[in-house]
């Protein structure tokens, strides 16, 4: 048998207020996400932004082993979900999605690594990045950065003409010096 949201509201249901409020701090004590996901219902959000932003940041620009970034894509991508589970805040969702692209496009420029996929995971971010601000119709807000980002980009794989593509869809014709 699944165990389904029915199930679980009909066993809470029988919990006293003392016996949920015991059960959401065992929760929050043994699961960190829990932990910040009830942090970000107080609007205390400056830890976690951090975080998140640190473990990003930490993979394609400041950490270094023998020299270079880690540069896992995989890490970072999965900061980006992780964050997105927590807070519900458009802005700071976008925030950390703008930050995931640039610092992968700041690697890529730096590095200029050999791998494809260094190039069309922070163009994939880029494109979904700017699809989230026009649902959430916030996109003016974000004009500059995602300029910048296009700015910025190297021309390896294409990269700045897919980012170009993609800001052009939304912002109309790119000028570089805007």
């Amino acid at each position: 048998m699944k165990f389904t949201i029915a199930e679980l509201k009909k066993q809470l249901g029988k919990k006293t207020k003392e016996e949920i409020i015991q059960e959401i701090s065992t929760l929050c004590q043994r699961f960190p996400q829990v932990r910040e996901y009830y942090q970000s219902q107080t609007d205390d959000t400056d830890g976690i932004v951090k975080k998140y932003e640190d473990i990003i940041v930490k993979e394609f620009i400041d950490g270094t082993t023998r020299g270079f970034p880690k540069a896992r894509l995989s890490v970072a991508r999965k900061a980006v979900n992780d964050f997105k589970k927590i807070i519900t805040d458009p802005n700071l969702i976008a925030d950390m999605m703008f930050t995931y692209v640039e610092s992968i496009s700041s690697f890529c420029s730096e590095f200029n690594p050999d791998t494809e996929a260094y190039y069309t995971n922070p163009e994939n971010m880029f494109e979904e990045v700017l699809a989230y601000l026009k649902k959430n119709g916030i996109e003016n807000d974000y004009e500059r950065r995602a300029h910048e980002i296009v700015k910025n980009a190297t021309d390896s794989y294409g990269h700045f003409d897919s980012l170009q593509e993609r800001y052009e869809e939304i912002y109309g014709d790119f000028k570089r010096d805007k």
